[in-house]
């Protein structure tokens, strides 16, 4: 241990942060506290008769999984979708004792469904014909597309779990957007539907993306192999938009005014990624200020917002490395301001030797020496 220890210290004074009084915390992987990690989407089994934390989270820890049968609410019936926010589990697990000191709490929402029957949902062999129909109405939002359009929108979560092309493709393009796939709606072109409900098993597939999977229409190059030759070869579109909730505002505000809960209603859309990028949530505006003058009724973009540092020139800054499965902290001085999330330049306390770490929070920031 005490070799370990001399080398890691040998590393941070080669990277110029060593030379400080440390403190070392062992952490195991899960971090600091037990973790309550909602699920995107679900579906109960048949005998679920009541929602359980430990069916829509990952629980880890002990304090966590001591939660796991707290009942959050009723399971939905028939084709009924239920949608938990995060903010309803806290309440319920407040209700239930929970300690948040030791247990934290992370996502947004989840959708709960019903265990499937095969009245909810049409067969997999007729899946090819539904996009023919009127879409499935958003639970959270009326239905966007109208029946009889020549391209309807599809929900990701309904194709995942299909041993399809197009499940594939809905997998592919959630992970590549960073998104739940309840999250996630997406319009596929009718003269693809029989490519794209061919079985995984029919094929060897090899999907290339032609461009960014973050743009507004996303163009892929499929390949179908077979006794390692290319079967077919064909291009397809597919246009996503993600679920937001976006932040409206209820008065006309003028510039540099500090944004409160009432001066905002949450609406939840449908947003192409473009343009989901550009628009900020309720919790990244509320104690924020503009940046200039805002009309009622507008929708609240990032731009709209004044940069808001958290760390400015010369504060007194608790660094923490992480190398390995440790911590170490130090005190260092800032060089700059920074917001959160900026990698800002710091330096040593009594040394003229600078590094550069991620700002977290208020007078706090990190730098991970296992990516260095």
């Amino acid at each position: 241990m005490k070799y370990a220890m001399n080398e890691w210290q040998g590393r941070f004074r080669r990277r110029g942060v060593g030379g400080a009084l440390m403190t070392v915390v062992f952490i195991a992987t899960a971090g600091y506290a037990d973790e309550i990690a909602l699920k995107g989407s679900v579906r109960l089994r048949d005998d679920d008769q009541v929602v359980r934390l430990g069916h829509i989270a990952e629980l880890t820890g002990p304090f966590a999984e001591r939660l796991a049968d707290t009942a959050i609410a009723e399971a939905p019936q028939g084709d009924e979708v239920l949608e938990l926010s995060v903010r309803e589990v806290r309440h319920t697990l407040d209700e239930a004792g929970a300690h948040w000191g030791k247990v934290q709490l992370n996502g947004r929402r989840v959708v709960v469904r019903p265990h499937y029957t095969g009245d909810a949902r049409p067969p997999l062999a007729m899946a090819a014909t539904s996009i023919d129909k009127a879409p499935r109405q958003d639970p959270r939002r009326p239905a966007a597309a109208a029946t009889g359009a020549a391209n309807s929108y599809e929900y990701a979560a309904d194709l995942v779990d299909r041993h399809t092309l197009r499940g594939n493709i809905a997998a592919i393009v959630a992970r590549g957007l960073g998104v739940e796939p309840s999250e996630l709606r997406l319009v596929f072109d009718r003269r693809d539907v029989e490519l794209l409900d061919t079985s995984l098993d029919a094929f060897r597939f090899e999907i290339q993306p032609l461009g960014s999977l973050h743009s507004d229409r996303i163009e892929l190059l499929v390949r179908a192999w077979s006794a390692g030759r290319i079967h077919h070869k064909q291009s397809l579109t597919v246009r996503p938009s993600i679920h937001m909730d976006t932040a409206v505002l209820r008065r006309d505000i003028p510039r540099g005014t500090m944004l409160h809960d009432d001066d905002l209603a949450v609406e939840a859309r449908w947003l192409p990624p473009t343009a989901a990028n550009r628009l900020a949530t309720l919790v990244e505006a509320v104690g924020r200020v503009t940046s200039g003058r805002l009309r009622s009724g507008d929708v609240l973009r990032k731009s709209d917002i004044a940069r808001q540092f958290v760390i400015k020139r010369g504060d007194r800054v608790m660094v923490r490395c992480i190398v390995g499965g440790i911590v170490i902290s130090l005190e260092a001085e800032a060089r700059g301001d920074g917001a959160e999330g900026d990698t800002i330049e710091l330096r040593k306390l009594g040394e003229r030797d600078t590094f550069i770490a991620t700002v977290t929070g208020p007078h706090s920031a990190v730098m991970d020496l296992n990516h260095l």
